[in-house]
């Protein structure tokens, strides 16, 4: 009897009952019923977020290390002049490779300057390229407060 698997759990306990005791009789009604379980309604996926990283937008780009610090980061350089300019290209590209490593180290230099160049057509960057260019202080208190 232990060997068939698909006996009638009912019929089972009415048979286990009889050889344990035969004066007490078994209700089919209190038999565990097994029933198919609705899926639907025990089961709940909970739902994932999916943390991607910080994102190279215009926010981090007129941010402390953004553009504010680009000003700063070539303050120090000072080019050799005519007759140079191979070695002054490749100083202020290493230079500005520096920048954009800092300013956001998962891109590499080159996807990163794609990106910055996509950034370059929203209002934010723009003004404050305008600030640049005309020597005003580039993080005045409403950037700031915005940031």
């Amino acid at each position: 009897m232990d060997d068939d698997l698909f006996i009638d759990e009912a019929a089972a306990l009415n048979q286990n009952s009889e050889t344990h005791n035969s004066d007490e009789q078994v209700n089919i009604d209190d038999a565990p019923v097994l029933t198919e379980l609705d899926d639907t309604n025990t089961t709940s996926k909970k739902k994932r977020t999916i943390n991607r990283g910080p994102k190279l937008d215009a926010r981090r780009l007129l941010g402390a290390r953004g553009l504010p610090a680009l000003q700063n980061h070539f303050e120090s350089v000072t080019f050799k002049g005519k007759g140079h300019e191979a070695e002054d290209l490749d100083l202020m590209m290493s230079k500005l490779e520096h920048w954009a490593h800092r300013l956001f180290p998962k891109f590499m230099f080159d996807d990163c300057l794609e990106k910055i160049e996509a950034l370059g057509h929203k209002k934010e960057i723009q003004t404050c390229m305008k600030r640049i260019r005309m020597d005003m202080p580039i993080m005045d208190d409403n950037m700031q407060s915005t940031l």
